[in-house]
């Protein structure tokens, strides 16, 4: 008899800053129904991830979640991922900042749960070589990324029904393939045919597994998805179909299946993200004929070349917007002086109380509006305000430490932003100046420190890859023709 496993991992994540309201929403349609769910259906075992802000959040306005998914991982069901606390992209922040968020989100699992957790969600998906040894280094065993990533080095289909080993330095790291095609099945066809798909991955050897790690927002809080999963009642339907199947679909956590079977090679991937968010890099017009390519292909059943197309590379959001790249710039500033502030703070005695900024400095490290794609990202003004506030209030910790009670007043040209043109930055106690010669001297960024607020937090209109698409569909209603916005 064939047979299979299938590897769940939901990540549920609301970013800093965020209104009450949408974690309120969220949590009515999308995380409390899967828990009580599962709590139905004790032979649904998967892997679970929530971030730093939505912990925290809960702890205020529902402690009484705690006390149901202790329940289910006192009997088994489920795993707990670690992940940097406050949701950042892990290859654009300090490695110092990666295991310090990695290691606050281990110990806050371990004392609410007494959860040990071994493998890690990596945010967004982004996977840089090197990130093996830092991650290794912090204790982590295993993570999992697109199968995007495989194919790009020649990996087929039939080849990504298992965990590789990756290293760097010696470090090694256990990576999980999650199947683009299980994640646009699940929970968007019928039930029948997700469990068809599974019924051809399956063999006799017993040895196999299908990942599928995505959002656990899609579940109820994407348009239209509650009415879909839960009062249509498709999640329902799903967890008892793989009740039903239980004789040769197997549900194990990742972290259970890379402890119980070998890898099924060693693999070294490229820098890459999941598929779209490689189109969202690419500047606009090269994003949108990038796209209709792909999805020419696709009509034209081009399987074979589609693996090798490669979109972007996300850090080229910090060239595609000079806005994210300053708040990414301003915050390794934020970091040195934090961590300047700390290692002063160490060596004086009596060592002062506080951490010097490091909670701030990580939660302005929250990756959302660091990017944009089809989400709004960079373009929701309350999360980029609050990611500026949490680095004027970091600062404003650290330089309490560094410069004491007194007044103070400190001006230096350095080139922040990494242009190769020098700023002028000009602080003191209260507020904090920087200006831009090579701009004709203007004045970029205007920081209150006591409010803990950037004035001039703005950002620039500029062309989008669907602004083209949405042109391209209006040309085409106009000329009698009904195109499609994908």
């Amino acid at each position: 008899m064939k047979h299979i496993y299938l590897g769940l991992a939901l990540h549920n994540h609301q970013p800093v800053g965020n209104f009450p309201s949408v974690f309120q929403q969220a949590y009515e349609l999308a995380y409390l129904p899967l828990i009580l769910l599962l709590k139905s259906h004790p032979a649904i075992r998967l892997s679970l991830h929530y971030t730093g802000p939505l912990w925290d959040w809960l702890m205020n306005e529902h402690p009484d979640f705690f006390t149901l998914l202790s329940s289910l991982l006192s009997r088994g069901q489920v795993e707990l991922m670690t992940g940097g606390y406050y949701e950042p992209i892990l290859p654009a922040i300090p490695d110092a900042d990666k295991k310090g968020q990695i290691s606050r989100m281990n110990t806050f699992l371990r004392e609410k749960f007494s959860a040990r957790p071994t493998g890690l969600w990596l945010a967004e998906r982004v996977w840089e070589p090197y990130l093996a040894k830092p991650l290794a280094e912090a204790g982590v065993e295993w993570t999992l990324v697109d199968d995007t990533h495989f194919k790009m080095v020649g990996l087929e289909e039939q080849e990504l029904l298992g965990y590789y080993i990756t290293e760097e330095q010696g470090y090694s790291l256990k990576i999980f393939p999650s199947l683009k095609s299980l994640r646009y099945f699940i929970p968007w066809r019928q039930v029948s045919e997700v469990i068809a798909l599974l019924k051809e991955m399956a063999d006799e050897s017993g040895t196999k597994i299908a990942v599928m790690g995505d959002d656990g927002e899609k579940f109820g809080v994407w348009p239209q998805t509650f009415e879909h999963c839960w009062q249509n009642g498709w999640m329902e339907s799903f967890f008892s179909a793989l009740e039903e199947n239980s004789q040769w679909l197997h549900l194990i956590p990742l972290g259970e299946f890379a402890r119980q079977f070998p890898p099924a090679g060693r693999a070294y991937l490229p820098c890459a993200s999941y598929d779209e968010m490689l189109e969202w890099a690419l500047p606009a017009s090269k994003s949108y004929h990038f796209t209709n390519l792909k999805h020419q292909l696709e009509a034209d059943g081009r399987q074979d070349v589609l693996g090798y197309l490669k979109g972007g590379f996300w850090r080229h959001f910090l060239v595609k917007y000079p806005e994210v790249n300053w708040m990414h710039k301003r915050m390794l500033w934020a970091h040195h002086k934090v961590y300047r502030a700390a290692d002063f703070q160490e060596k004086s005695a009596p060592p002062a109380p506080g951490d010097c900024g490091q909670s701030e400095l990580w939660q302005a490290q929250c990756n959302c509006p660091y990017w944009h794609g089809v989400f709004g990202g960079l373009y929701l003004a309350d999360i980029r305000a609050a990611n500026f506030s949490h680095l004027v209030k970091a600062e404003r910790q650290a330089d309490q430490v560094l410069h004491g009670p007194h007044p103070w007043l400190h001006w230096e040209q350095v080139d922040v932003d990494c242009d190769g043109h020098n700023e002028v930055v000009l602080e003191t106690g209260s507020q904090a100046l920087w200006l831009k010669p090579s701009q004709g001297g203007s004045l970029v960024e205007w920081d209150l420190r006591l409010p803990g607020y950037n004035l001039l937090g703005t950002l620039a209109r500029r062309p989008e890859a669907y602004h083209l698409m949405m042109q391209e569909e209006f040309s085409n209603q106009g000329n009698g023709e009904h195109g499609t916005v994908k």
